[in-house]
């Protein structure tokens, strides 16, 4: 498994990633740390489950830190609450026996992901 956090930071400190693809970057990494996750709880693996829920709060975190919420308006609003609410479903991850609310977190970043890939890269801003 790919680190996202360290590639992010790898790429963004040598400025090979435009803020576009690193956000693809994380939104990739929180899709496969969940599917890490996800088989840890099924394999009754707490200590690798709780690694994997770890680094997709922290990616998660990243992105929730990357929005642009004074011109960002309404979308970015909506995307900082969209966070905030998984990072409180990864938090009661602990307590669910089953891989539902990990399937549930992997839905929502499945959904951002794929409406961030319908952005034309050629139009995005400098900065995030």
């Amino acid at each position: 498994m790919t680190n996202p956090i360290e590639t992010y930071r790898t790429m963004s400190e040598a400025q090979e990633l435009t803020p576009y693809e690193a956000v693809q970057v994380l939104l990739d990494g929180a899709l496969e740390y969940t599917s890490a996750a996800i088989v840890a709880q099924q394999g009754n693996d707490p200590a690798g489950r709780g690694e994997a829920v770890d680094t997709t709060l922290t990616i998660i975190g990243l992105l929730q830190d990357s929005l642009d919420r004074e011109s960002g308006g309404e979308l970015a609003q909506n995307l900082d609450a969209l966070y905030d609410y998984m990072t409180r479903r990864l938090a009661h991850v602990a307590i669910d026996k089953t891989t539902g609310t990990l399937d549930e977190v992997q839905s929502l970043v499945v959904q951002i992901r794929d409406a961030w890939a319908q952005i034309d890269p050629a139009k995005e801003p400098a900065i995030l």
